[in-house]
């Protein structure tokens, strides 16, 4: 190969992978900012849709097929949306008027950590006691990895110390004393 035609070969396979860059990075128009924002808009919506309004068909929508969610006081794990979905139902049956309101939201790359206030009123049978009647109010926090658009995985740490002290009684009880 002469000088000439290495020279073309050479600045022939530059153009291809400079011209083949660009679609790469030309696609994604959104901004780290933009995509941080969205990450969190996708919590924002997980939040209000699922949980609040237990809207089940949206966990398809936002989440992946195998996602998994870390329940952080007894490392215990959740496998898949026809788990999560199981999970939300049992869920509902113990508190059917639940509320998570979120208070923090911070993200940073693929991860969005929410702290929120969960309230409820314990009408059914929840971690094998007896409905109690009785409502709660505790603190939450949630790691949530986001990926593709979607939640693949969540680390849950809520305050079940003070959620049985307050289906107990032993709070109330004690302050209103």
């Amino acid at each position: 190969m002469t000088k000439v035609n290495c020279f073309r070969f050479v600045t022939l396979l530059l153009a291809l992978c400079i011209g083949s860059s660009i679609p790469l990075t030309g696609c994604n128009k959104e901004t780290p900012e933009e995509v941080l924002e969205s990450n969190k808009q996708l919590i924002r919506q997980m939040n209000a849709e699922v949980w609040n309004k237990t809207n089940l068909d949206m966990l398809d929508k936002l989440f992946t097929p195998d996602f998994v969610l870390h329940f952080i006081p007894d490392g215990s794990e959740l496998i898949g949306i026809d788990s999560l979905r199981a999970h939300i139902r049992e869920h509902r049956k113990a508190f059917p008027d639940w509320r998570e309101d979120i208070k923090l939201i911070v993200a940073e790359r693929d991860l969005v950590v929410i702290q929120y206030v969960s309230t409820g009123t314990n009408q059914g049978r929840w971690l094998g006691n007896s409905p109690t009647g009785k409502g709660i109010q505790i603190n939450e926090v949630s790691i949530f990895r986001i990926e593709d658009g979607k939640i693949t995985e969540q680390w849950l740490l809520p305050d079940l110390f003070s959620m049985q002290q307050q289906l107990a009684g032993t709070v109330n009880e004690r302050l209103s004393r």
